[in-house]
């Protein structure tokens, strides 16, 4: 799944480099009597600045530090930052002809002054090491921020890979033991000549087909993830037969919402791990909202003894738990209530 809508970025990135290029000049202290100043060459020169600074950013954040700084190409990174730090302090004096490295002595008299007001003359060489070291603290801020956007990106693409490396290989240990179980049942089924051995076995079909194939991507259609529960609790309540009291409803039409995979599914899949015992009495309760931005999840199982617990067929409530702050941060609410009597899940998730 994406982690951000690409027309969403893209307009994150055109106000933040407008807000850039515009702010420092609309904040730019300077006398009230002063006229001129937009088209002055030292405003101009400032905007040449900025300009050249979020050329420096982008070129820092896609290729430099990607290519050059992770691989530990120090060397040559400082070199082109140097390159870039210089083609910033001087190209733009060059550009507007307004050269900053050069002293004016004496007085400077403020135009259309009625009182003649000046300001006293700098030392010389003062207006050089103020520009110079305005210069260094504007690029070491744009580079320092470039490498830590770029080193929180990395960061959250090796937990999303880590969350799928480690839902792929839970996904190998958990649905050979659920397939052996489930293929028993067929068999059977097919011993006892029932009519339901052949839709058991095109409903696993399209269970593996989901898992191997539809699970593996970033999102799935909704329906596609609802039709895959479907095909799960039917081919449950083949295997468990009357060993447990099911209720299962979906509200509402799936259409073109998409879902990361097996979000909801871990859930219902947890219930049946924990609520299903033969010898007592096993209840579950699961319901499905699907609306036009959302989709609402409750699972309601009550608690029994469960043997072999070294059986798992959850694909990790903490693993789930992970996916959904990584995939749905602040667009999805989960609440658990865990108890002596039974466990019950809420999970609300914005689609768009």
């Amino acid at each position: 799944m994406k982690m951000a809508q690409p027309k969403n970025q893209y307009l994150y990135h055109i106000l933040g480099c407008l807000a850039f290029l515009v702010l420092p000049l609309t904040l730019s202290p300077r006398p009230p009597e002063e006229v001129g100043f937009f088209l002055s060459r030292p405003t101009q020169r400032d905007f040449v600045v900025n300009l050249l600074m979020l050329v420096f950013f982008y070129i820092n954040y896609y290729i430099l530090i990607p290519k050059v700084y992770f691989k530990e190409k120090y060397l040559i990174y400082s070199l082109c930052l140097a390159a870039g730090f210089a083609l910033l302090l001087y190209f733009p004096s060059f550009v507007t002809g307004n050269f900053f490295w050069q002293d004016h002595p004496g007085r400077m008299i403020v135009p259309n002054s009625a009182n003649g007001h000046f300001m006293p003359a700098r030392p010389a060489g003062s207006v050089f090491f103020e520009e110079v070291k305005h210069h260094i603290y504007l690029f070491a801020v744009v580079a320092l921020f470039s490498i830590l956007l770029q080193v929180n990106s990395r960061l959250l693409q090796a937990e999303k890979e880590r969350l799928a490396a480690e839902l792929a290989h839970l996904k190998a240990q958990i649905h050979p033991h659920f397939l052996f179980n489930t293929l028993n049942s067929i068999y059977a089924l097919t011993i006892r000549k029932d009519d339901k051995a052949p839709d058991s076995i095109v409903k696993l079909s399209e269970f593996m087909r989901y898992l191997l194939k539809d699970a593996n991507e970033n999102e799935v259609f909704v329906h596609k993830e609802i039709a895959y529960i479907t095909n799960y609790i039917d081919l449950q309540i083949s295997r468990l037969r009357d060993s447990v009291k099911l209720n299962f409803a979906v509200n509402g039409t799936a259409k073109n919402q998409k879902i990361a995979p097996l979000l909801l599914f871990s859930f219902i899949e947890n219930a049946f791990k924990h609520g299903v015992n033969p010898d007592e009495d096993s209840e579950i309760d699961i319901q499905v909202d699907i609306k036009n931005e959302s989709v609402y999840l409750l699972v309601i199982n009550k608690k029994v003894t469960i043997r072999n617990k070294e059986y798992s067929t959850n694909i990790g409530l903490a693993n789930t738990k992970e996916r959904l702050h990584l995939f749905y941060p602040n667009k999805h609410k989960l609440q658990i209530d865990n108890n002596a009597e039974f466990f019950k899940v809420e999970l609300e998730i914005e689609l768009t």
